[in-house]
């Protein structure tokens, strides 16, 4: 009969882990608050900014509609073709 039982890490889930951790005063899995505070500040402008989203077709190279903002001088080179040289 066990009375007591704690788990290992290995023996929880990651909720159970982050749960305990936190309520045991462990903060090696949690980002400081100027820490998010400051990644925030990054990302906010690109999410606000209303870029469109656009669908591709799987294992293609992207959308259409942003390859002439993303395709560098010279064009892409795609490995996977074998060259016809």
């Amino acid at each position: 009969m066990i009375a007591s039982h704690h788990p290992c890490a290995k023996e929880m889930d990651a909720y159970e882990r982050v749960l305990g951790d936190a309520m045991a005063g462990d903060a090696t899995l949690f980002a400081r608050e100027d820490y998010v505070e400051e990644a925030w500040r990054i990302v906010d402008p690109a999410l606000k900014a209303g870029t469109p989203v656009y669908e591709y077709d799987p294992k293609t190279w992207g959308p259409g509609e942003v390859e002439p903002q993303v395709t560098p001088p010279g064009g892409w080179q795609n490995p996977v073709v074998a060259s016809t040289d």
